[in-house]
C-alpha cells in the first residue's frame, strides 16, 4: 500500500507540476507577446508623431535595432523601409491586415509571416494625416526576439520545476509515512490477532478521519480477539470431549475427505492423525458403509448400518450436519451387547426347549390321571393342572416363535391373501369369539408376498388380542385396503382401550394392559411382541390408535 500510494502521489504531483510548468511557459510567452505588441504600438505612435511633409524618409526609417519601420503611401506603395528592400518590386501593402485595420480606423497588432524577409513579425500600422494628405506609418518587431526572451528564462523555469518536484516528493513521502503509520500499527495488531497474541495498545495519532478509522479497526480487533479466545476455548472443550468419548467419530466433506477424526476412531482403524484431509477409503473398504456415506453426502440421507471390522461389530450412524456440507460418522461398539444378546437368545431357546419336554410329560400324565380318576374331589386339581400346563406350553411356544423370528431369513416368499388368512384365524378362535358373543366383520382383501405362517401368526395375535380385551357382545372389524404401492390391514375393536401412558409399552415382551384379564384369557404377554418382530423382519409399518373405554385400532402397512 505504501509503495502504491507513493507512486500515485508522485504521478499526481508530477502531472500537476508539469501542467503548472506548461501553463507558466504559456503565460510567460503570452505576456511577452503582449508586451511586444504594446512596444510596437508605442514605436508606431512615436514615429507617426515625428513624420511631416518635409521629413527625410531615408533618415526617418533609420533604426539601430531589430525594429522595422515602414512608410506606406495611400495607394499601398512602400515609400521607405528600415530594411533593405527593392521598392520597385514590392507588393502593394494595402492588402496587409494591419494596413487595412489602420485604414478602417481600428489599428490592431498582427502576428504574421513576412514574405519579403522570410520571418514572423508583430505588425502595427497607423494612418497619419499630413498637410498634403496622409501616409501609413508601420512598425514591426520580429517574433524571434520574443522567443529569445522565453528561451533565456526557460532553463531557470526547468530548474525551478525539478526543485519543486523534489521537495514535493519529500513532503509527500513524509505525509505518506505519517498517514500509513497508524495502519501499520493496526496491521501489526491484526497479525498478532491471527496468531492469538493480540495486545491492546494505543494507536499512533495521525489525521482525525484516519484516527477514527484506525480506532474502529482496533476496537473490532479487540472484539475479534475475545471471540477467538471463546472459540478456542470451546474448540478445546469439544476436542477434549471428542477424544475422550468411547465412540469413534469422524467427519467427511462433500469430496468424502476426512475433515476431523477423534482418538477412538483412530484406535478403531489403527490410523495416524495425518489421515486428516485424506479420502475415507484410506480407513476402510466396506461396501455397505461406503454406500451409506455416499448416499448421505449426495442425497443427505441418514443411515444406520452395522460394520464388522477386525473382529468387532459397530453400529454406525451416518448423518448430515444441518445447513452444512459435513457428514458425521459415529461408530458405537456393540460387540459385547451382541454377544450377550446371542447368549441370551441361545439360553432363551434352550430353556424353552428344555421346559417344553417335562411340561408335555406333565400334561400327558395329568390326562391319564383324569381318565383313571374316580374321585370327583380331585377333578378340580386335575383341571387346574391342565389349565396351567396349557398356559405354560402356550408361553413356551410363543417364546420359541420369538426366538425363531429373531433369526429368521426372508426367503421363499409366496402370495398370501389377507382375507383368507383372517377367515382361518377366526375359525381357530371361534370358541373364544362365541364365548363372548363377539361380532367380527372382514372387509376387503389384499395380497402380499410373505411366508404364510408369518402372516397367519401376525393376524392371529392381533385378532386374539382384540377378542381378549373386548367386552361381552363386542364388535371387531378387520379392514383390508390395497393399491399398487401399499396394502393396509386395520384391526379395530370396541373394547377396554389403552391409556396413553401404556400405548408405548404394549409391544414389549410380557407387558399386559390388564394382567388379570390376560391371565384369565390365557394370554402370555408376547402376542404383540411377536407382531412387532414380524413387521420388523419384513420392514412393515406398525401403528396404534386407542382411547380408554372406547376401543383400539392397530394398523399394519405392507409395502408392496
Amino acid at each position: 500500500m505504501k509503495k502504491r500510494l507513493f507512486l500515485f502521489t508522485t504521478l499526481i504531483t508530477f502531472a500537476g507540476l508539469l501542467a503548472f510548468f506548461a501553463a507558466s511557459v504559456y503565460m510567460t510567452y503570452t505576456n511577452n507577446m503582449n508586451n511586444a505588441k504594446s512596444s510596437v504600438m508605442e514605436i508606431a505612435q512615436i514615429y507617426a508623431g515625428l513624420y511631416n511633409n518635409e521629413t527625410d524618409l531615408s533618415w526617418f526609417v533609420r533604426v539601430g535595432n531589430d525594429t522595422r519601420v515602414t512608410v506606406i503611401s495611400p495607394d499601398g506603395a512602400v515609400l521607405a523601409d528600415s530594411r533593405p528592400l527593392d521598392l520597385e518590386v514590392t507588393v502593394n501593402h494595402l492588402t496587409r491586415p494591419e494596413v487595412q485595420a489602420a485604414r478602417d480606423g481600428s489599428p490592431t497588432a498582427y502576428v504574421r509571416y513576412s514574405e519579403s524577409l522570410g520571418v514572423d513579425f508583430i505588425y502595427y500600422a497607423l494612418k497619419h494625416e499630413t498637410d498634403s494628405g496622409y501616409v501609413y506609418i508601420r512598425a514591426a518587431i520580429p517574433v524571434a526576439q520574443i522567443n529569445a526572451y522565453l528561451f533565456q528564462s526557460l532553463p531557470l523555469l526547468i530548474l525551478l520545476f525539478f526543485i519543486i518536484v523534489f521537495f514535493c516528493l519529500l513532503l509527500s513521502q513524509g505525509m505518506i509515512k505519517k498517514t500509513i503509520k497508524p495502519f501499520e500499527s493496526v496491521e501489526s495488531k491484526l497479525r498478532l490477532l491471527s496468531s492469538g497474541k493480540y495486545v491492546s495498545e494505543p494507536v499512533a495519532k495521525s489525521y482525525e478521519e484516519i484516527d477514527i478509522i484506525t480506532k474502529s479497526i482496533d476496537e473490532i480487533a479487540q472484539i475479534l480477539q475475545g471471540s477467538f479466545d471463546s472459540l478456542r476455548e470451546e474448540k478445546n472443550k469439544v476436542e477434549y470431549i471428542l477424544n475422550n468419548i468411547g465412540d469413534g467419530i469422524f467427519a467427511v466433506n462433500e469430496s468424502k475427505n476426512i475433515t476431523m477424526i477423534n482418538s477412538a476412531a483412530l484406535d478403531i482403524f489403527d490410523a495416524k492423525p495425518d489421515i486428516t484431509n485424506k479420502n475415507a477409503s484410506y480407513l476402510f473398504h466396506d461396501n455397505i458403509l461406503t454406500a451409506a456415506i455416499d448416499d448421505c453426502v449426495t442425497h443427505e440421507q441418514s443411515a444406520f448400518v452395522e460394520f464388522a471390522f477386525q473382529g468387532r461389530i459397530y453400529l454406525v450412524t451416518v448423518k448430515r450436519l444441518p445447513e452444512t456440507k459435513i457428514t458425521m460418522v459415529v461408530l458405537s461398539d456393540i460387540t459385547d451387547s451382541r454377544e450377550s444378546e446371542k447368549r441370551r437368545e441361545e439360553f432363551f431357546a434352550n430353556a424353552s426347549h428344555e421346559l417344553k419336554t417335562p411340561l408335555t410329560a406333565i400334561k400327558g400324565f395329568n390326562e391319564l390321571t383324569a381318565i383313571n380318576n374316580k374321585d370327583e374331589n380331585i377333578n378340580k386339581y386335575i383341571e387346574s393342572i391342565t389349565r396351567e400346563t396349557d398356559r405354560m406350553l402356550s408361553l413356551i411356544g410363543d417364546m420359541l416363535k420369538l426366538s425363531e423370528l429373531e433369526n429368521a431369513q426372508i426367503t421363499n416368499l409366496v402370495p398370501v391373501s389377507l382375507a383368507t388368512v383372517t377367515n382361518e384365524v377366526c375359525e381357530t378362535l371361534s370358541a373364544a369369539i362365541n364365548e363372548k358373543s363377539i361380532t367380527i366383520n372382514i372387509i376387503g382383501d389384499g395380497t402380499i408376498k410373505a411366508k404364510q405362517e408369518h402372516v397367519y401368526e401376525l393376524i392371529k395375535n392381533l385378532v386374539e388380542n382384540a377378542v381378549r380385551y373386548n367386552d361381552q357382545n363386542g364388535k371387531i372389524s378387520v379392514t383390508i385396503e390395497s393399491n399398487k404401492r401399499n396394502t393396509w390391514l386395520y384391526v379395530f375393536d370396541d373394547g377396554i382401550g389403552i391409556s396413553p401412558g401404556e400405548q408405548t409399552r404394549i409391544f414389549e415382551r410380557f407387558y399386559r394392559v390388564e394382567k388379570s384379564r390376560s391371565q384369565r384369557g390365557g394370554g402370555t404377554g408376547l402376542g404383540l411382541s411377536i407382531v412387532k418382530h414380524i413387521c420388523a423382519l419384513y420392514g412393515w409399518k406398525l401403528s396404534l390408535k386407542s382411547k380408554l373405554g372406547v376401543g383400539t385400532e392397530i394398523t399394519v402397512t405392507f409395502v408392496n
